[in-house]
């Protein structure tokens, strides 16, 4: 295993995570190991990413998301749903082994984020950090969950999201898991943006 493999494991096991994960996927097009990539590199020290680290590991994924995860995730959800003229039977023996086969595709998405968190590493010495402070994830949840959310933030900015109700509640959810006290704010100028 490797220890962002470990980290994300483990964290996405707590209470609520996974449910909140899933809803950025689904709802925001958000990509659960880069949210957790987030957090590990502020967990361990590594500071906030920029925007450029962002986009630079959206375009590397971008392939395989497209012609690998994407097409496993449908035909799990294809399998859940409906049998497909398949017997029952049949169908359970085969869900199994498209999970794994997806697993095996995200666990393979996971090195390549954290490969390149240690080369931004090994070229900046450690990520380049915004050294104002972020009050507005509280006191109690500090330095790293102040770099998470401004990971977050640049995330989500560098795909044009608007941080809305259910996406910062989600995103607190998978926070608070991580850092106690920590939650994803929503700034004045983004609350009074209409969704789209």
């Amino acid at each position: 295993m490797h220890p962002f493999r470990d980290f994300s494991a483990s964290l996405y096991r707590k209470p609520g995570v996974a449910d909140a994960s899933l809803f950025v996927q689904d709802r925001y097009g958000l990509n659960i190991n880069l949210i957790l990539l987030c957090i590990w590199v502020a967990e361990t020290g590594g500071g906030a990413l920029t925007a450029g680290n962002i986009a630079t590991a959206l375009r590397r994924l971008a392939d395989w998301e497209q012609h690998v995860i994407q097409p496993l995730r449908e035909i799990r959800r294809a399998c859940r749903h409906e049998a497909l003229g398949i017997p029952e039977f049949l169908l359970q023996t085969f869900q199994p082994q498209i999970e794994t086969v997806e697993l095996g595709a995200e666990h393979v998405e996971q090195l390549v984020l954290a490969e390149f968190a240690r080369g931004w590493t090994e070229n900046d010495a450690r990520f380049p950090v915004d050294e104002s402070p972020d009050n507005s994830v509280g006191h109690s949840a500090g330095k790293p969950a102040g770099d998470a959310v401004c990971s977050l933030k640049a995330y989500i900015g560098e795909l044009d999201i608007v941080p809305e109700a259910p996406l910062t509640e989600c995103l607190s959810v998978i926070l608070q898991a991580a850092f106690a006290g920590a939650y994803f704010p929503v700034d004045a100028a983004d609350s009074e943006q209409p969704a789209s």
